[in-house]
């Protein structure tokens, strides 16, 4: 492999500022040295234009010169090393999971492509404003989002959520004094689709049939089985995905004594909100009875699973929306897509239609009767609550069958 070497050297800002060219690229670099981190700091100037890569090249060094120390004269740091550090911080906390890690992750890789060029002082409420412009108006993501062209207030406010992570780091090193004031972003709580006791039915009924096809193979047979209990699973005991994913065989405890009718109870131990939540107990009804059962007889046929085991070792996403899409269910009738995500809407609309109480409910479902009011209490309406809202007048008579008219 042939060495690198430097050619052409252009010197400016007395000698402090070297702009050259390397034989293996034909776009000029510029590099300086910074007295205060004892290094070299080196960068592309993009262009083979020896006058434009001048201009950017003065342009960067004025601004790394001027952020190269903060204010009272102390040593600025960078936002790749708070990254570094803050990242750190989330590894050495075991009760971080790695899926938190892994999103932190993707938000950090898209706010650095806007403030690497900052020292972490100089962020303030104006650069975090205009990262906001930049974010919906000028970046480009890797891949084509398929729900929206347009970025919502949501990933907005995931992104400074990222964002004032890092500040809270520096801040704890003492690297700034004060966190700069984050702009308020409204978020409008947008209902998911859910299933209807009708379309849970043709749902069933097209599963039903779908998982006794003939003509396919064992192996086929029992990857339908899966998925029909997978979905059984969900609508029954109204679990999040990732919480569902999580469970193992040990985590479930059934009761066939229970009255009504038999069911279980799930240990709730993972899931993206396990790192502030504690372990809980979720109810699971009659039908996540039925589907745990003959989860076991598909997956284990010889032999009892081990109580490590995942239920749900796999995520049958595809298979599901394929589902949804062949029995005409992919979206609801007021145009919300549906995904494996409703089933839980489902669990959770049908609990207020049969007048559950909003708290017990909350709790049963680890979330809050707030959050519960903002996404769901908009689908209530006066006709599915008709006996709820007229029970009142039940046993008063209409004024023309009173006695003595």
């Amino acid at each position: 492999m042939s060495q690198i070497v430097k050619k052409s050297l252009q010197k400016f800002c007395k000698g402090r500022l070297h702009l050259y060219q390397q034989n293996d690229s034909k776009n000029w670099f510029w590099r300086t040295f910074l007295k205060e981190k004892k290094k070299y700091h080196v960068r592309s100037t993009g262009t083979d234009n020896l006058a434009l890569a001048a201009s950017i090249a003065e342009t960067e060094y004025n601004k790394l010169r001027f952020q190269a120390t903060t204010p009272d004269g102390t040593l600025a740091h960078g936002w790749d090393e708070c990254e570094r550090g803050f990242l750190n911080s989330l590894a050495h906390d075991a009760s971080n999971r790695p899926s938190r890690v892994r999103n932190y992750k993707v938000k950090l890789g898209i706010l650095a492509q806007y403030f690497r060029t900052y020292s972490i002082h100089t962020i303030k409420t104006k650069q975090i404003e205009e990262y906001l412009c930049w974010r919906k108006d000028t970046y480009k993501p890797p891949y084509k989002n398929y729900h929206s062209e347009t970025v919502s207030n949501k990933t907005l406010r995931s992104d400074l959520l990222a964002l004032r992570q890092v500040l809270k780091y520096a801040k704890r090193e003492e690297w700034i004094k004060v966190l700069p004031d984050f702009p308020k972003l409204t978020v409008k709580p947008r209902p998911s689709g859910w299933f209807t006791s009708s379309e849970m039915v043709k749902l069933f009924k097209f599963t039903h049939e779908w998982m006794w096809q003939k003509d396919i193979s064992s192996e086929e047979s029992r990857r339908r089985a899966y998925v029909d209990c997978y979905i059984k699973w969900l609508v029954f005991t109204g679990m999040r995905i990732d919480e569902a994913l999580e469970v193992r065989y040990q985590d479930v405890s059934v009761a066939l004594d229970a009255k009504p009718r038999p069911c279980l109870f799930v240990t709730v131990r993972g899931g993206k909100l396990s790192y502030i939540k504690e372990p809980t107990e979720m109810i699971g009804l009659h039908g996540a009875l039925s589907a745990f059962e003959q989860l076991k007889k598909v997956m284990y046929p010889l032999m009892n699973p081990r109580p490590t085991d995942l239920l749900f070792p796999l995520n049958p996403r595809d298979t599901v929306q394929m589902l949804l899409k062949a029995t005409g269910l992919s979206l609801d009738e007021s145009g919300q897509r549906r995904t494996a995500k409703s089933f839980r809407h489902t669990y959770i609309m049908n609990s207020l239609l049969h007048d559950v109480d909003v708290f017990v409910l909350a709790k049963n479902c680890r979330t809050s009767v707030d959050m519960i009011q903002a996404y769901y209490g908009s689908y209530l309406t006066a006709r599915m609550k008709q006996t709820e809202l007229t029970k009142m007048f039940a046993r008063v008579k209409p004024v023309g069958d009173q006695e003595g008219d």
